[in-house]
Protein backbone atom coordinates (compact mmCIF):
# COMPACT_ATOMS: atom_id res chain seq x y z
CA UNK A 1 0.00 0.00 0.00
CA UNK A 2 2.94 2.38 0.85
CA UNK A 3 4.80 1.58 -2.57
CA UNK A 4 0.91 2.62 -4.20
CA UNK A 5 0.54 5.74 -2.59
CA UNK A 6 4.05 6.48 -3.61
CA UNK A 7 3.80 5.68 -7.26
CA UNK A 8 0.99 7.86 -6.86
CA UNK A 9 2.80 10.98 -5.62
CA UNK A 10 5.61 10.49 -8.21
CA UNK A 11 2.96 10.68 -10.89
CA UNK A 12 1.19 13.75 -9.60
CA UNK A 13 4.72 15.65 -9.02
CA UNK A 14 6.14 14.16 -12.62
CA UNK A 15 2.94 15.18 -14.48
CA UNK A 16 1.86 18.26 -16.23
CA UNK A 17 -0.67 20.38 -14.76
CA UNK A 18 -3.83 18.52 -16.55
CA UNK A 19 -2.57 15.50 -15.54
CA UNK A 20 -2.31 17.10 -11.79
CA UNK A 21 -5.89 18.08 -12.28
CA UNK A 22 -6.92 14.55 -13.26
CA UNK A 23 -5.34 13.20 -10.16
CA UNK A 24 -7.07 16.04 -7.72
CA UNK A 25 -10.81 15.39 -9.85
CA UNK A 26 -10.41 11.65 -9.21
CA UNK A 27 -9.30 12.47 -5.35
CA UNK A 28 -11.74 14.42 -4.85
CA UNK A 29 -14.86 12.01 -6.29
CA UNK A 30 -13.33 8.76 -4.35
CA UNK A 31 -13.16 10.91 -1.19
CA UNK A 32 -16.62 11.99 -1.90
CA UNK A 33 -17.72 8.25 -2.35
CA UNK A 34 -15.85 7.29 0.95
CA UNK A 35 -17.73 9.86 2.97
CA UNK A 36 -21.25 9.91 1.72
CA UNK A 37 -21.51 6.20 2.02
CA UNK A 38 -20.21 6.76 5.66
CA UNK A 39 -21.36 9.80 6.74
CA UNK A 40 -24.21 10.64 4.47
CA UNK A 41 -26.02 7.27 4.22
CA UNK A 42 -25.04 6.15 7.78
CA UNK A 43 -25.60 8.47 10.00
CA UNK A 44 -27.94 10.90 7.84
CA UNK A 45 -26.11 13.73 6.74
CA UNK A 46 -26.71 15.56 3.56
CA UNK A 47 -24.13 14.76 0.56
CA UNK A 48 -21.13 16.56 0.75
CA UNK A 49 -21.22 17.37 -3.12
CA UNK A 50 -24.39 19.57 -2.18
CA UNK A 51 -21.54 22.26 -0.33
CA UNK A 52 -19.44 22.66 -3.72
CA UNK A 53 -21.88 22.74 -6.59
CA UNK A 54 -22.68 26.04 -8.39
CA UNK A 55 -25.94 27.43 -6.93
CA UNK A 56 -28.63 28.14 -9.36
CA UNK A 57 -30.02 31.37 -7.37
CA UNK A 58 -28.64 34.51 -6.22
CA UNK A 59 -28.88 33.76 -2.79
CA UNK A 60 -27.22 30.37 -3.39
CA UNK A 61 -24.44 31.76 -5.01
CA UNK A 62 -24.09 34.64 -1.87
CA UNK A 63 -24.54 31.75 0.83
CA UNK A 64 -22.03 29.71 -0.95
CA UNK A 65 -19.54 31.60 -3.34
CA UNK A 66 -16.88 29.50 -2.89
CA UNK A 67 -18.78 26.95 -5.79
CA UNK A 68 -18.22 29.28 -8.84
CA UNK A 69 -15.11 27.51 -8.89
CA UNK A 70 -15.09 23.76 -6.32
CA UNK A 71 -17.93 23.00 -8.89
CA UNK A 72 -15.36 22.15 -11.70
CA UNK A 73 -14.01 19.53 -9.85
CA UNK A 74 -16.97 17.60 -8.09
CA UNK A 75 -18.40 15.21 -10.75
CA UNK A 76 -22.10 13.18 -9.73
CA UNK A 77 -21.18 9.56 -11.49
CA UNK A 78 -18.14 7.61 -12.90
CA UNK A 79 -19.47 8.46 -15.98
CA UNK A 80 -19.68 12.07 -15.57
CA UNK A 81 -15.95 12.13 -14.60
CA UNK A 82 -14.61 9.59 -17.13
CA UNK A 83 -15.23 11.68 -19.90
CA UNK A 84 -14.31 14.95 -18.43
CA UNK A 85 -11.10 13.52 -17.88
CA UNK A 86 -10.43 12.06 -20.91
CA UNK A 87 -10.49 15.36 -22.18
CA UNK A 88 -8.98 17.08 -19.63
CA UNK A 89 -6.02 14.64 -20.68
CA UNK A 90 -6.00 14.85 -24.41
CA UNK A 91 -7.25 18.38 -25.05
CA UNK A 92 -4.69 19.15 -22.24
CA UNK A 93 -1.89 17.90 -23.79
CA UNK A 94 -2.54 19.82 -27.34
CA UNK A 95 -2.82 23.11 -25.43
CA UNK A 96 0.63 22.13 -23.81
CA UNK A 97 3.00 21.65 -26.86
CA UNK A 98 2.08 25.39 -27.49
CA UNK A 99 1.46 26.93 -23.98
CA UNK A 100 2.29 26.65 -20.71
CA UNK A 101 1.16 25.28 -17.42
CA UNK A 102 0.30 28.62 -16.20
CA UNK A 103 -1.62 29.27 -19.58
CA UNK A 104 -3.29 26.25 -19.18
CA UNK A 105 -5.07 27.34 -15.60
CA UNK A 106 -5.53 30.69 -16.80
CA UNK A 107 -8.09 29.14 -19.54
CA UNK A 108 -9.42 25.96 -17.12
CA UNK A 109 -10.16 28.46 -14.38
CA UNK A 110 -11.37 31.14 -15.77
CA UNK A 111 -13.34 29.14 -18.17
CA UNK A 112 -14.53 27.23 -15.21
CA UNK A 113 -16.01 30.56 -13.95
CA UNK A 114 -17.49 31.76 -17.18
CA UNK A 115 -19.32 28.99 -17.23
CA UNK A 116 -20.81 29.14 -13.91
CA UNK A 117 -21.62 32.74 -14.56
CA UNK A 118 -23.65 31.98 -17.99
CA UNK A 119 -25.16 29.18 -15.41
CA UNK A 120 -26.29 31.66 -12.91
CA UNK A 121 -27.80 34.73 -15.62
CA UNK A 122 -29.47 31.95 -17.23
CA UNK A 123 -31.12 30.77 -14.06
CA UNK A 124 -31.98 33.52 -13.18
CA UNK A 125 -33.98 34.75 -16.01
CA UNK A 126 -35.88 31.31 -16.74
CA UNK A 127 -36.22 30.44 -13.19
CA UNK A 128 -33.62 27.90 -13.47
CA UNK A 129 -33.61 25.23 -10.07
CA UNK A 130 -30.85 22.87 -10.61
CA UNK A 131 -27.56 23.70 -9.14
CA UNK A 132 -23.83 22.82 -11.51
CA UNK A 133 -21.31 20.85 -11.34
CA UNK A 134 -18.01 19.36 -13.69
CA UNK A 135 -15.33 20.36 -15.75
CA UNK A 136 -17.14 20.87 -18.90
CA UNK A 137 -17.14 24.37 -19.17
CA UNK A 138 -13.61 24.38 -18.63
CA UNK A 139 -13.19 21.70 -20.87
CA UNK A 140 -14.62 23.51 -23.50
CA UNK A 141 -12.83 26.90 -22.13
CA UNK A 142 -9.46 24.83 -23.20
CA UNK A 143 -10.93 23.28 -26.73
CA UNK A 144 -12.17 26.60 -27.98
CA UNK A 145 -8.78 28.60 -26.96
CA UNK A 146 -6.97 26.04 -29.35
CA UNK A 147 -9.67 26.50 -32.28
CA UNK A 148 -9.37 30.12 -32.03
CA UNK A 149 -5.42 29.01 -32.21
CA UNK A 150 -5.32 26.23 -34.87
CA UNK A 151 -8.62 26.47 -36.39
CA UNK A 152 -7.74 24.32 -39.62
CA UNK A 153 -5.63 22.10 -37.78
CA UNK A 154 -6.62 18.66 -38.05
CA UNK A 155 -7.28 15.96 -35.41
CA UNK A 156 -8.27 12.48 -34.75
CA UNK A 157 -11.50 11.76 -32.91
CA UNK A 158 -11.55 8.84 -30.69
CA UNK A 159 -12.26 5.23 -32.53
CA UNK A 160 -12.66 7.11 -35.91
CA UNK A 161 -10.20 6.54 -38.89
CA UNK A 162 -10.42 9.73 -40.08
CA UNK A 163 -9.40 13.65 -39.18
CA UNK A 164 -11.26 16.76 -38.36
CA UNK A 165 -10.46 20.04 -38.18
CA UNK A 166 -10.57 21.45 -34.87
CA UNK A 167 -13.56 24.88 -36.09
CA UNK A 168 -15.70 21.67 -37.46
CA UNK A 169 -15.65 19.97 -34.06
CA UNK A 170 -16.24 23.41 -32.58
CA UNK A 171 -18.79 24.06 -34.72
CA UNK A 172 -20.45 20.35 -34.27
CA UNK A 173 -20.38 20.79 -30.57
CA UNK A 174 -21.73 24.41 -30.15
CA UNK A 175 -24.98 23.11 -32.65
CA UNK A 176 -25.38 20.14 -29.96
CA UNK A 177 -25.59 22.09 -27.20
CA UNK A 178 -27.53 24.83 -28.72
CA UNK A 179 -30.44 21.93 -30.20
CA UNK A 180 -30.52 20.08 -26.52
CA UNK A 181 -31.10 23.70 -24.98
CA UNK A 182 -34.02 24.65 -27.69
CA UNK A 183 -35.26 20.80 -27.22
CA UNK A 184 -34.99 20.93 -23.61
CA UNK A 185 -34.70 16.89 -24.18
CA UNK A 186 -32.63 16.60 -20.86
CA UNK A 187 -32.44 17.49 -17.41
CA UNK A 188 -28.84 19.29 -17.97
CA UNK A 189 -30.29 22.44 -19.77
CA UNK A 190 -28.33 24.24 -17.27
CA UNK A 191 -24.75 22.29 -18.48
CA UNK A 192 -25.08 23.18 -21.51
CA UNK A 193 -25.88 27.02 -21.21
CA UNK A 194 -22.24 26.34 -18.90
CA UNK A 195 -20.54 25.02 -21.96
CA UNK A 196 -21.76 28.06 -23.97
CA UNK A 197 -20.17 30.34 -21.09
CA UNK A 198 -16.40 28.62 -20.97
CA UNK A 199 -16.70 28.09 -24.86
CA UNK A 200 -16.95 31.96 -25.30
CA UNK A 201 -14.24 32.85 -22.75
CA UNK A 202 -11.82 30.22 -24.40
CA UNK A 203 -12.33 31.84 -27.93
CA UNK A 204 -12.10 34.94 -27.24
CA UNK A 205 -9.46 35.50 -24.74
CA UNK A 206 -7.32 33.26 -27.01
CA UNK A 207 -8.12 36.21 -30.02
CA UNK A 208 -6.68 38.52 -27.00
CA UNK A 209 -3.71 36.65 -25.38
CA UNK A 210 -2.36 36.16 -29.01
CA UNK A 211 -2.49 39.93 -28.74
CA UNK A 212 -0.19 39.99 -25.74
CA UNK A 213 -3.16 40.45 -23.54
CA UNK A 214 -2.91 38.14 -20.52
CA UNK A 215 -4.40 40.39 -17.50
CA UNK A 216 -5.63 37.17 -16.30
CA UNK A 217 -2.86 35.40 -16.28
CA UNK A 218 -1.05 37.90 -14.00
CA UNK A 219 -3.52 36.76 -11.62
CA UNK A 220 -3.00 32.85 -12.18
CA UNK A 221 0.98 33.74 -11.73
CA UNK A 222 0.80 36.22 -8.90
CA UNK A 223 -1.23 33.19 -6.88
CA UNK A 224 0.31 29.78 -8.45
CA UNK A 225 3.73 30.90 -9.86
CA UNK A 226 4.82 33.71 -7.22
CA UNK A 227 8.13 31.83 -6.58
CA UNK A 228 8.72 31.51 -10.41
CA UNK A 229 7.91 34.63 -11.70
CA UNK A 230 7.95 35.18 -15.36
CA UNK A 231 10.53 37.14 -16.84
CA UNK A 232 10.87 39.15 -19.86
CA UNK A 233 12.19 36.92 -23.08
CA UNK A 234 15.12 39.46 -23.35
CA UNK A 235 16.36 39.47 -20.14
CA UNK A 236 16.09 35.70 -19.82
CA UNK A 237 18.33 35.19 -22.37
CA UNK A 238 20.84 37.85 -21.05
CA UNK A 239 20.91 36.22 -17.59
CA UNK A 240 21.23 32.64 -19.08
CA UNK A 241 24.23 33.92 -21.50
CA UNK A 242 26.24 35.45 -17.99
CA UNK A 243 25.47 32.38 -16.25
CA UNK A 244 26.67 29.33 -17.25
CA UNK A 245 25.16 25.68 -16.68
CA UNK A 246 25.64 23.46 -13.75
CA UNK A 247 25.71 20.28 -15.74
CA UNK A 248 24.38 18.83 -19.03
CA UNK A 249 20.90 18.71 -17.81
CA UNK A 250 20.71 22.42 -17.10
CA UNK A 251 22.06 22.57 -20.53
CA UNK A 252 19.31 20.40 -22.26
CA UNK A 253 16.80 22.53 -20.55
CA UNK A 254 18.20 25.86 -21.22
CA UNK A 255 18.27 24.37 -24.80
CA UNK A 256 14.89 23.15 -24.97
CA UNK A 257 13.20 26.17 -23.61
CA UNK A 258 15.32 28.18 -26.04
CA UNK A 259 14.56 26.22 -29.01
CA UNK A 260 10.43 26.67 -27.38
CA UNK A 261 10.72 30.01 -27.55
CA UNK A 262 11.95 30.06 -31.11
CA UNK A 263 9.15 27.89 -32.68
CA UNK A 264 6.44 29.93 -30.57
CA UNK A 265 7.54 33.01 -32.48
CA UNK A 266 8.28 31.10 -36.13
CA UNK A 267 4.72 30.50 -35.36
CA UNK A 268 3.44 33.91 -34.74
CA UNK A 269 5.51 35.33 -37.82
CA UNK A 270 3.47 31.77 -39.72
CA UNK A 271 -0.15 33.47 -38.89
CA UNK A 272 0.67 37.27 -38.52
CA UNK A 273 3.80 37.93 -40.29
CA UNK A 274 6.99 39.46 -39.25
CA UNK A 275 6.10 43.05 -38.58
CA UNK A 276 3.61 41.14 -35.80
CA UNK A 277 6.09 40.60 -33.57
CA UNK A 278 7.48 42.77 -30.53
CA UNK A 279 10.63 44.73 -30.55
CA UNK A 280 11.79 41.90 -27.79
CA UNK A 281 10.69 39.09 -30.20
CA UNK A 282 12.45 40.29 -33.10
CA UNK A 283 16.12 40.71 -30.87
CA UNK A 284 15.53 37.66 -29.29
CA UNK A 285 14.98 35.68 -32.75
CA UNK A 286 18.05 37.76 -34.19
CA UNK A 287 20.18 36.56 -31.27
CA UNK A 288 19.00 33.08 -31.51
CA UNK A 289 19.79 32.78 -35.29
CA UNK A 290 23.68 34.29 -35.08
CA UNK A 291 24.65 31.00 -32.23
Amino acid sequence: MTDFIEKIKFKYKQGEINVRLIFICVGIFLFSLIFNFFFSKLLNLPNIQNYFVAKATWEGFLGQAWGIITYTFIHGDLLHLALNMLMIYFIGNMFLRYFRKENFLTFFLFGSISGAIAFMAFSYVFNYGNSLLGASAAVYSIFFAMMAYLPHTKIRLFLLNFDIKFIHIGYGLLAFDVLMILADADKNVGGHISHLGGAAFGYFYMKQFEKGNDFLGQIIRSIFYRSKPIRKPKNTYQERRKTPPRDDYEFNAMRNAKQKKVDEILDKISRSGYESLTKEEKDFLFKAGKE
